[in-house]
């Protein structure tokens, strides 16, 4: 996709966010000309499905903004395709964000609950300790089942890639075919392959959730020089992208809706308790989960410096909906 970056004085702004659509939509002006932004999603989960809401229910287009959706499977080349200047907004992970801002990116971001994610194991697996000499599988290195893998290894004393070989796979339909296939006996899912996972009589052997790990996942990430050159684009697009949060909380069956299109071939059952297991950590005001944006900044490897939270995160754009009353009449409050 890109041959040649040019990392120079590229400047970030993660914010990271969260779902829901609109209802009372307050009427706005719309400019003479729209305005065209390119969007990606990272994952065939239904953590996009902000982003799918507002492209398909025409809400970005109610806010002037004419955009284009596309999916960019590896957070890594989300980052290499925003420093190309092929996407203007991604809803991606947090690592690539911090290693970019290590090595000289400055970076921003606003927030998302911690994610549901499970360890889950073949029959065979009876506990953690079963897995000494054996492979657990992720999606990508660097990526939110990377760092739940070896965060659960660790919390089982176990050496991640000395007890237990970390294999990358891919995404999560290949995770599930090597988990099936005995080329790894446990792996890291996200709905809706946990439920698939439980359906099948694999083992869980722990929910992340519960296990008092914090962390965030998902960023909607920009540059700096969006934000600078023309903040009223950016201040539209999280108007669109907050409406879209709303649907996502309040309308069930128009989100499967729309959900079900981007995850084609999904047994009904499984994509609704997949909708269900998101919706309960996705907040409707997407304030920043400071204690999860530390764990995901200390457990991003190989940091060439130090990475405060609040060099990479900026929640005004949040901050001032808020208080210009923008979610009251969304949420009823």
């Amino acid at each position: 996709m890109v041959s040649r970056l040019r990392l120079g004085a590229q400047v970030f702004l993660a914010i990271v966010f969260h779902f829901a659509l609109v209802i009372e939509h307050p009427v706005i002006a719309l400019p003479a000309q729209f305005e065209t932004l390119n969007l990606s999603y990272s994952a065939l989960v239904p953590s996009g499905a902000p982003f799918w809401i507002a492209q398909d229910l025409k809400l970005f287009e109610r806010e002037g903004l004419k955009t284009e959706l596309l999916y960019i499977n590896a957070a890594p080349r989300v980052m290499a395709a925003m420093l190309a200047g092929e996407i203007q907004i991604a809803l991606s992970g947090v690592s690539p964000l911090v290693t970019t801002y290590a090595q000289g990116q400055r970076s921003r971001g606003d927030r998302r609950r911690g994610q549901y994610v499970a360890i889950f194991a073949r029959p065979e697996i009876r506990n953690p300790e079963d897995l000494r000499g054996k492979r657990i599988g992720i999606t990508r290195f660097g990526g939110l089942t990377d760092f739940s893998a070896q965060y659960a290894l660790k919390k089982w004393g176990l050496q991640p890639g000395k007890d237990v070989a970390i294999i990358q796979i891919g995404d999560a339909s290949a995770l599930m075919g090597a988990l099936a296939g005995n080329a790894v006996q446990a792996a890291t899912l996200q709905p809706p392959s946990t439920i698939l996972a439980a359906q099948l009589t694999y083992r869980e052997l722990l929910d992340l959730s519960k296990s008092g790990l914090d962390y965030q996942n998902t960023v909607v990430l920009t540059t700096r020089s969006l934000v600078k050159r023309s903040p009223d684009s950016f201040r539209r697009f999280m108007r669109a992208y907050s409406a879209a949060l709303t649907v996502f909380h309040k309308h069930k069956e128009t989100s499967l809706r729309v959900i079900a299109r981007y995850l084609k071939g999904m047994d009904p059952i499984i994509l609704e308790k997949s909708y269900e297991a998101y919706k309960a950590w996705v907040p409707e005001i997407p304030y920043v989960n400071q204690a999860g944006m530390e764990t995901a900044v200390g457990l991003t490897p190989g940091l060439s410096k130090e990475v405060k939270v609040s060099e990479i995160v900026d929640q005004s754009f949040v901050r001032e909906l808020e208080q210009q009353g923008f979610y009251r009449p969304l949420y009823k409050q």
